[in-house]
């Protein structure tokens, strides 16, 4: 973020804005998400989506991809999360979603409860609250004819996770079935379904629900760069090693290696590697040429304090990042 100021203070290059003036392209996406901060990433992401679809764009149904960008934001994630999107856009963001998910849907309900940030966030679970709590879920779904979605939309957005796993855990104990399984029997239909199946999965163990996403987008033919770059750079700095231990347990094979086989952009599976694997590189030969062949794993450089060039002289290491950066724009913009 330095970096960008610094661009744009001494040589007026208003980076966002440049990479936003390019055509859509995953490398474009990438290189977005590189220089913003992560909650902007899933503002501008969760935002395309509505629109697109809006406007006939998308013939998916994007409720599933809405829900995982809302879900691993805290309360103080998601204040950001609102101020961001009124900034960016001007507009409210309840009213697009009602506009697109249609007006007090129980997915644009679910939405809209998840963006109040009322989430309960003290890690401690109650067995005897659990149990209360899951007998509210059973006589609001398969204790009654009907199903009582406002019930379930409060307690899926309200209780903390810890206390939520102890709930779908108690539910199992005293009814003899998954609330996964009660969800599928009860719940009428496709998408609410799997929603709030996604919200289970994710209450379970965060890493494995994305570890899951990931492996989902990779076995298709047609590659998800989208909601590929938000996971792996926007939680880079958040739960991605926890998302890369969890993909190893349930596939038995390294995210870095089914990256490598799967994904068909140089740049992106180049990219995509040096953070997953947290390898260091250098992207500028000797000519000032942009170059994705180079690995540099020194260990001297490895944790991104300093580094030692010019006979021994130690420069550190974001004046380097600006001066390759300044190097680059010099050569597509001379003046």
């Amino acid at each position: 973020m330095l970096l960008i100021h610094d661009l744009e203070y001494e040589y007026n290059y208003k980076l966002i804005d440049m990479v936003l003036e390019r055509p859509e392209s995953p490398i474009r996406s990438a290189t977005l998400a590189m220089i913003i901060e992560p909650i902007e990433l899933y503002v501008r992401d969760f935002h395309d989506l509505l629109i697109l679809k809006q406007t006939g764009q998308l013939d998916m149904d994007i409720s599933r991809v809405l829900v995982e960008i809302l879900l691993g934001l805290n309360n103080e994630d998601v204040r950001k999360f609102m101020q961001t999107y009124k900034q960016l856009f001007e507009s409210k963001i309840e009213n697009d979603i009602e506009l697109v998910q249609g007006d007090k849907s129980i997915i644009s309900t679910l939405l809209i409860e998840l963006l109040k940030g009322k989430r309960y966030e003290e890690p401690n679970s109650s067995s005897s609250i659990a149990k209360v709590i899951a007998k509210k879920l059973y006589e609001a779904g398969e204790g009654r004819p009907g199903i009582d979605y406002d019930t379930f939309i409060k307690i899926f957005t309200r209780d903390a996770f810890s206390q939520l796993s102890a709930i779908f855990d108690i539910y199992e104990d005293l009814y003899k079935r998954p609330i996964q399984e009660a969800i599928e029997r009860e719940f009428q239909g496709q998408i609410e379904t799997e929603c709030f199946q996604d919200m289970v999965e994710y209450t379970r163990s965060p890493g494995g629900y994305y570890a899951k996403i990931l492996r989902r987008i990779l076995d298709k033919t047609s590659i998800d760069y989208k909601t590929l770059i938000r996971i792996i750079i926007g939680h880079e700095n958040k739960d991605l090693d926890e998302i890369i231990l969890e993909y190893s347990k349930i596939y038995d094979e390294t995210l870095d290696k089914t990256i490598q086989n799967h994904i068909d952009i140089p740049e992106i599976k180049h990219l995509f590697l040096i953070i997953i694997t947290k390898r260091d590189d250098n992207t500028l030969n000797d000519n000032g040429q942009v170059r994705f062949d180079h690995i540099n794993n020194s260990s001297s450089t490895a944790h991104g304090i300093t580094s030692t060039s010019n006979g021994g002289m130690r420069r550190n290491r974001s004046h380097e990042a600006f001066d390759k950066v300044v190097n680059v724009f010099q050569k597509m913009l001379p003046h």
